[in-house]
């Protein structure tokens, strides 16, 4: 009988590491048998002596296998699986001792009492195994999604909360008072931990859509402001034109008296005083872009620019229609953002520094759908290294040229047809990005 209860051990011992790997999804490596060879060993010591060695192996199983699986670095997901495993193989042995209490009330030999509870520990694997094997998607899914912190502490939470109760249901002689006691209380606690995990995560939905829906507010705001400033435009085009009509007519006299010097000296006062204001060029040629997404983020960071009081010019010299078929639109409009952060980021820094500042944009699509978009910004003196600034991570406090280059090139690296270059002549940084048309198969 000692040889099958050794053996029942073992299986359990080597069934936790197999779910492990069906959780997680990583791979075994031959290189780690010792490891394994003490695990095993450790576990069955432990499974001996009682929970708290127990809970020494649970630990223990943890950091090796954290070594083990380093290179993966994700400490979250092979912990958060462990302590899965370890949460359910103790709820299940805490039914199985309730089990078995239930049955010594019967008058039943010790032998058969022994081979019932070895049938249940058996019995029970099979339950462990089911429950790990049909969730095994779910937890690798919760131990890596967006609230992945909060799951692993429930999962922390259930498990110290179930070892307390095995712990005591252990010492405890009360029965069954005392075990319909605690395990009410691990129901309860089940329960609990569920419903807080689901209030959590819905209670961040509510706050990401509302932070969505700050984000839709203010591009519409910006649209507004982009649709009076073209209102506003087209009138103040219309009184130039109507003002102009009139001082040529009242310039006439001087100029058939042949009196050029005061005809050019007017022209001169007049020019000055009514074509140089900066919001009469605020959204010039944005008008020429006529894909939506594209067309938002540009007057974003333009009216951003505007407010920093931040120097700068657009130019779109033809009209944007299209892209490449097989472009995502979020990327590009990720990069342009991306791109006109960095360079409002170095100028605002200029401009705090007493320095001038100056952004230039240019858009540009040919006929065959080429597209070219390049931005190039004035920079501090200090030097840059295109290498460096592109690393993932990396940024500094006297220039911000570099910050979120590592995130475009994870961009480009999924189009074939996109190139991506940095520049750093004297004083400026310049990004430049073209887009080749997608070639036609030939049939």
């Amino acid at each position: 009988m000692t040889e099958l209860y050794l053996l029942a051990i073992l299986v359990s011992i080597l069934l936790d590491i197999v779910l492990f790997y069906k959780v997680t999804k990583l791979k075994v490596s031959k290189a780690h048998f010792l490891f394994y060879l003490l695990l095993v060993i450790i576990g069955v010591i432990c499974s001996f002596t009682g929970y708290k060695a127990i809970l020494f192996y649970n630990v223990l199983a943890i950091v090796i296998l954290n070594i083990i699986h380093k290179d993966n670095n994700n400490l979250t997901l092979i912990s958060g699986t462990l302590i899965y495993i370890f949460s359910v193989d103790l709820i299940i042995e805490l039914l199985r001792g309730v089990s078995l209490d239930v049955i010594e009330k019967f008058n039943m030999s010790k032998n058969e009492i022994e081979w019932i509870n070895l049938g249940c520990i058996f019995c029970f694997f099979l339950i462990t195994y089911l429950i790990v094997f049909f969730s095994a998607n779910w937890i690798r899914k919760k131990l890596t999604g967006n609230n992945f912190r909060i799951f692993f502490w429930l999962i922390l939470y259930l498990y110290l909360v179930t070892l307390v109760i095995a712990v005591v249901y252990k010492g405890t002689k009360n029965i069954p008072p005392a075990t319909i006691f605690f395990l009410s209380f691990l129901i309860v606690q089940f329960i609990f931990s569920l419903g807080l995990y689901y209030l959590m995560v819905k209670n961040q939905k509510v706050l990401l859509k509302k932070s969505e829906q700050d984000k839709i507010i203010q591009e519409q705001e910006q649209l507004q402001e982009y649709t009076k400033y073209l209102e506003e435009s087209e009138d103040e085009l219309r009184a130039f034109r109507h003002d102009y009509r009139n001082m040529f007519n009242s310039l006439k006299i001087s100029a058939q008296e042949g009196n050029t010097k005061e005809v050019i000296q007017k022209l001169d006062e007049y020019t000055k005083a009514n074509l140089n204001a900066k919001a009469f060029e605020k959204y010039r040629d944005v008008n020429h872009i006529k894909i939506k997404s594209l067309k938002s983020i540009i007057i974003a960071k333009l009216t951003e620019m505007y407010r920093e009081h931040i120097p700068y010019n657009f130019e779109c010299s033809s009209e944007i229609t299209k892209l490449p078929k097989n472009i995502n639109e979020i990327d590009l409009v990720r990069i342009v953002g991306i791109s006109c952060d960095n360079a409002i980021e170095e100028s605002k820094v200029l401009i705090e520094q007493n320095q001038e500042a100056h952004i230039e944009i240019m858009a540009y699509s040919s006929e065959r759908g080429e597209f070219e978009y390049e931005i190039q910004n004035k920079r501090s003196d200090s030097e840059i290294s295109i290498k460096q600034i592109q690393q993932s991570g990396y940024s500094t406090k006297k220039s911000h040229s570099g910050l979120g280059l590592a995130n475009i090139n994870s961009i480009k690296n999924k189009y074939e047809n996109m190139t991506i270059s940095y520049e750093v002549p004297e004083g400026y940084f310049d990004f430049y990005l073209v887009i080749e048309p997608e070639e036609e198969s030939e049939e």
